[in-house]
């Protein structure tokens, strides 16, 4: 019984949100829709180029590694 009222005054504050405010009623509905996707674009980006700068590195390890053995003979 008290979720269906709950449920509808949620409904009631739903619809007089978007009847004073459409534009940002529908803004805020998309941003609660994108934020989960953009946090994790974000995070994958940052362990794609963590990933990236390690992989750079030991490259670049290996390369002087092997100029120093060259080099050294």
């Amino acid at each position: 019984m008290w979720q269906r009222i709950i449920r509808l005054l949620t409904a009631l504050f739903n619809a007089y949100s978007f009847y004073s405010n459409p534009v940002g009623y529908v803004l805020g509905v998309l941003a609660v829709i994108i934020v989960p996707y953009l946090v994790y674009i974000f995070w994958g980006s940052l362990i794609f180029i963590g990933l990236l700068a390690l992989g750079i590195y030991f490259l670049y390890r290996l390369l002087t590694r092997n100029r120093q053995k060259r080099t050294s003979y």
